[in-house]
């Protein structure tokens, strides 16, 4: 019988234990306006970091290419990718881009039976950059704004070229990358200008 009592007593102590009503609502409350206080500070580090991945992913894909083309001794060219494996022409890179050997050295590649090789001159296709995310815009200077080339020196073809990425905050939370004519590739600092479309 003792076991019966003990049992009821720690059940009904357990049933006392929950919320009220007013408890409820005070931490609803609290909760609301935890996130209506930490809801924009996420959004803008979110906004931050989306930039920063894709700012090192363009990074390790030009040191990628710089290096393939010095230790191929060919040229190798990142180019704005099409709807389609291929070089597109256009000047916004938010269609992605293409990473490929240029053996025919014509700056152009299109795959367009998906073998990973330039159906013209038969370069490997060393990566592909999906499309960025809606609201992000990549932009290019220096000559042609639509691709870039390494040579088989490692440099970038005799140019300086400067790669932007923006989003709906404009030029105070750009983040780039120069890439010097020698193939030296280095982060945008405070004190270079990012210009956004």
């Amino acid at each position: 019988m003792h076991g019966n009592g003990h049992a009821r007593r720690i059940r009904s102590w357990r049933a006392e234990q929950g919320l009220s009503l007013v408890e409820l609502l005070i931490a609803a409350a609290m909760l609301s306006l935890l996130m209506a206080l930490a809801g924009p500070a996420l959004a803008e580090w979110l906004g931050n970091q989306r930039l920063i991945a894709l700012n090192n992913a363009l990074a390790g894909d030009l040191q990628r290419a710089r290096g393939e083309a010095a230790r191929m001794r060919r040229p190798v060219v990142l180019c704005t990718r099409g709807a389609d494996l291929s070089c597109s022409g256009q000047t916004a890179w938010e269609t992605g881009w293409l990473v490929f050997e240029d053996r025919n050295g014509d700056r152009d590649c299109t795959d367009a039976d998906n073998d990973a090789r330039c159906d013209l001159d038969d370069g490997r296709l060393l990566r592909v950059q999906p499309a960025l995310p809606t609201g992000v815009t990549l932009r290019k200077t220096g000559t042609p704004a639509d691709r870039m080339r390494f040579t088989v020196t490692g440099s970038a073809a005799f140019f300086n070229h400067r790669y932007t990425f923006c989003d709906h905050r404009g030029e105070s939370v750009a983040r780039g990358l120069i890439l010097a004519n020698t193939g030296r590739i280095r982060l945008a600092g405070s004190t270079d200008t990012l210009t956004c479309p």
